[in-house]
């Protein structure tokens, strides 16, 4: 297994002379609604002949705010959040978690590509330096609510580079969005073998080399 810097910065060479490729919580509670207007108080009574005017009428109540919707999960990713790739689980080449603890739904929808859509919160990650992460339905239409990101990684940590949806651009210059795209709908915008997206130049064991040279994961 390949740990050292040197090994990650020669592995990570390679990746560069191949063809452009991508790997491509919090709980929000619903506002209450607007309490309604008080009613206006009745207008006195004329008085009559001699009499004295009636009293106004009182001002009605302010209607109740609405209840809150339900808090929905969500997961807002941190560079803390990213850390060794080999400590997720594998499944074929790419690696997967889920940071909002629904790792068996994860695990599902990967061990039966074109079945089910990923769950909130889960994470995938081909090499260490890029990711896409399943958000809250509402998140980002575009690409079924999955949120790329272009990540520096080294024996210190990670670095955001890039997050969003749409505009994220990986170091060989290629848009994660517009790669994903290609995949069958039934896919959930993941790429693999028979997905629909373009190729890779990369042999699964150059992958596993490039995961096995993480500058995050512990030396052995």
């Amino acid at each position: 297994m390949i740990h050292s810097r040197l090994g990650f910065a020669s592995i990570l060479g390679l990746v560069l002379a191949c063809a452009a490729f991508t790997a491509c919580g919090d709980e929000n509670s619903g506002s209450g609604g607007a309490g309604g207007n008080a009613g206006e108080g009745g207008s006195g009574g004329s008085g009559g002949t001699g009499g004295t005017g009636g009293t106004g009428g009182s001002g009605g109540n302010g209607g109740n705010g609405g209840t809150g919707g339900a808090g929905g999960n969500d997961l807002v990713m941190t560079e803390a959040d990213f850390d060794c790739i080999l400590g997720w689980e594998k499944v074929r080449s790419f690696r997967v978690t889920n940071k909002l603890g629904n790792l068996d739904a994860t695990l599902a929808a990967a061990n039966a590509p074109g079945t089910t859509d990923y769950p909130v919160g889960t994470v995938i990650q081909l090499v260490p330096f890029e990711a896409m992460v399943k958000r809250a339905p509402g998140f980002a239409a575009e690409s079924n609510d999955w949120e790329f990101f272009f990540l520096e990684v080294s024996e210190m940590g990670t670095k955001i580079v890039q997050r969003g949806s749409k505009d994220v651009v990986n170091q060989f210059g290629g848009n994660c969005l517009d790669c994903h795209a290609k995949a069958l709908p039934e896919f959930d915008f993941v790429c693999e073998k028979g997905h629909g997206c373009d190729p890779l130049s990369l042999t699964d064991d150059q992958i596993q080399m490039v995961q096995n040279g993480d500058p995050r994961c512990p030396m052995p």
